[in-house]
């Protein structure tokens, strides 16, 4: 009961001594102490206060973190920067500065530096898209193979190298003066983590440059806002429909005006109205791998439309099904805009 704290000092002192020059029953014995508290002073070879002289010193280290607190106040701010950050994406506003019609073209999975991409269609549309007035692009992602991990070895069986294909990825993004909107990062995108990080460096805080999905506002001078939910894919396929996942986004997700992918190297547009009298427009861009084994071996049909897709958007329209018009090739959306510009 009380523990050994309840001696004071001297005692202690005597306990230690008569153990050292005798025994520890002998000392239990005589001071009347349990051999069990005396044999742990020994044992420690101190008295409480006193301890002996090591027989080595060394070095006291310093700790190589921080404080526990302070790595919790760090990760606290972070915390509440990336979610202010994530609240600021969801539905984020694009504020053009005239009520005339303009046009988004939708770039397919372009896969530059795949010796399938059709280059000459590429830069054909490129051109067209700098050439036409109030045009504008965005990227649906997989702008290159940057092939990761295992499929690293498909380098060999490429024209271009890793590095080659980093370069033509800074053109596209930077360099060949493509009037951009938006960039969305899709699965090849982000298979080596490094070219995700590179496309980000290039235009950080020049254009949203997302991963996989953005769901965003077009708004116009006059109020006219046309919401567009743009993903590298949106969740769902069917056999049967090759805009199942759009479909299921406009059913179960948030209302969009449209709702637009890639992906998966086919084209499809479709517009309805429903219920409440809203015209929801969907789409699926195509890409520029016209040469693809992959898709050969399964059988696949091999498209010859629809590698961008063009949505022109009118804030003067004066019905719901003429608000966004959608075109499988960027001439025709091109023209059709021209045309509709020439109106106004």
């Amino acid at each position: 009961m009380g523990g050994p704290f309840k001696y004071d000092l001297k005692t202690r002192r005597s306990a230690v001594e008569i153990a050292v020059a005798s025994t520890i029953a002998e000392a239990s014995r005589r001071l009347n102490i349990p051999r069990a508290t005396v044999q742990s002073w020994v044992h420690a070879s101190v008295t409480p206060e006193s301890p002996r002289e090591p027989a080595v010193v060394y070095p006291a280290f310093p700790d190589e973190d921080v404080p526990a607190e302070e790595i919790l106040d760090h990760m606290e701010r972070r915390f509440e920067q990336r979610q202010a950050r994530e609240q600021a994406e969801h539905w984020f506003a694009i504020k053009e500065k005239t009520n005339e019609a303009i046009a988004y073209s939708w770039f397919g999975d372009p896969h530059i530096g795949s010796n399938g991409c059709n280059i000459k269609l590429l830069r054909r549309d490129i051109e067209v898209i700098k050439s036409t007035p109030g045009m504008f692009a965005a990227n649906c992602g997989d702008s290159v193979d940057n092939w990761g991990g295992s499929l690293v070895r498909l380098y060999a069986e490429n024209d271009v190298s890793r590095q080659t294909e980093r370069r033509l990825a800074r053109w596209f993004l930077e360099e060949a003066g493509i009037p951009w909107r938006l960039w969305l990062l899709g699965n090849h995108d982000v298979m080596d983590q490094g070219l995700s990080a590179y496309l980000e460096g290039i235009h950080a805080h020049r254009i949203p440059v997302l991963d996989w999905r953005a769901k965003f506002r077009v708004l116009f001078p006059n109020g006219c806002e046309i919401k567009i939910d743009a993903a590298h894919d949106h969740k769902g396929s069917s056999i049967y429909n090759p805009l199942h996942g759009q479909k299921r986004a406009s059913l179960w997700d948030e209302e969009a005006d449209l709702y637009i992918a890639g992906h998966r190297h086919s084209w499809a547009l479709a517009s309805e109205e429903v219920a409440s009298g809203r015209v929801i427009n969907m789409a699926r861009a195509r890409g520029y791998k016209y040469l693809d084994e992959f898709a050969r071996r399964r059988n696949y049909v091999v498209q010859q439309c629809g590698a961008s897709i063009v949505t022109v958007f009118d804030p003067q329209a004066t019905s719901p099904a003429r608000l966004v018009q959608m075109f499988a090739d960027v001439e025709a959306g091109a023209d059709y805009l021209t045309w509709l510009r020439s109106k106004s």
